[in-house]
């Protein structure tokens, strides 16, 4: 179970506040690096959150047992991608095509095994003050027994009960019309994620939460476990690293280039 996470920086392009920009590059990476998709892409602009720095565009493709998810931040001038798939997934493919088609700067790469032991996998140091995006992993260490209402009902009530701010209502689909093996499903939450993707014969799942903000974690633990009937394994990691440092620089480009008002006082 391939996860790749990748946090894009210094990516001024208006593109990221483009539907058509975004739609397109999901088409292109989808049909160049592996993955066999689901259902087309679906993309939700957020504008007027409560905060004005995570206005953006959100879009996601379910995968046959996974996902494929941007979420762009255009005033942050950064985005964020994750591919979770259960299969190969041409990373050097993704990547050159994220540089042309929604081009950045910089870059951090998280490619993991979801199967096997995450803590010698990844680091996970964390900073809240300067990290703004918490990013949960999860899988049952007990059979479950999930269907499809079980799971939309559990993605259409657990952003309220962790305190996140939910902006669509659940897509749960299976892999297949006739004989389905996976049943996935994704919630967009503000400028983030909630997905999930359960295999019937192996009764286990794999969930992740993708805040853009630092919670009580054993509230997301407990509350997950209660829902869904069973103990969770889970691996803590952050997104969204640095990404004050650019505001801080933003500001000062802003200051500089409005120096001249003060010739004229």
């Amino acid at each position: 179970m391939l996860h790749i996470m990748i946090d894009a920086y210094g990516s001024d392009s208006p593109k990221l506040d483009n539907l058509k920009s975004v739609y397109d590059s999901i088409v292109k990476i989808t049909n160049f690096v592996g993955v066999k998709t689901i259902m087309p892409p679906s993309l939700v602009p957020y504008y007027y959150g409560s905060v004005n720095e995570d206005d953006g565009i959100s879009a996601f493709v379910l995968l046959k047992g996974g996902h494929f998810t941007i979420h762009t931040f255009p005033q942050r001038e950064c985005y964020f991608v994750d591919v979770l798939y259960d299969g190969f997934v041409n990373e050097k493919k993704l990547l050159e095509i994220l540089h042309t088609e929604l081009p950045f700067e910089h870059e951090i790469v998280h490619s993991v095994d979801r199967r096997f032991e995450l803590d010698d996998q990844i680091d996970a140091a964390i900073d809240e003050n300067r990290d703004f995006g918490p990013h949960y992993l999860m899988h049952n260490i007990e059979c479950a027994e999930l269907d499809m209402d079980k799971i939309y009902s559990f993605l259409d009530a657990v952003p309220v009960l962790i305190n996140m701010d939910p902006i669509t209502r659940p897509t749960v689909i299976t892999d297949s019309v006739a004989l389905p093996t996976i049943i996935s499903g994704l919630t967009v939450i503000a400028q983030s994620h909630i997905a999930i993707h359960y295999y019937k014969d192996e009764k286990r799942f794999w969930l992740d939460i993708f805040s853009c903000s630092f919670i009580e974690c054993d509230n997301i633990i407990s509350t997950v476990e209660a829902m869904l009937g069973v103990k969770c394994d889970w691996h803590l990691i952050s997104r969204g690293s640095k990404h004050t440092e650019k505001l801080t620089e933003r500001d000062e480009y802003i200051s500089r280039f409005n120096a001249w008002q003060e010739n004229i006082r």
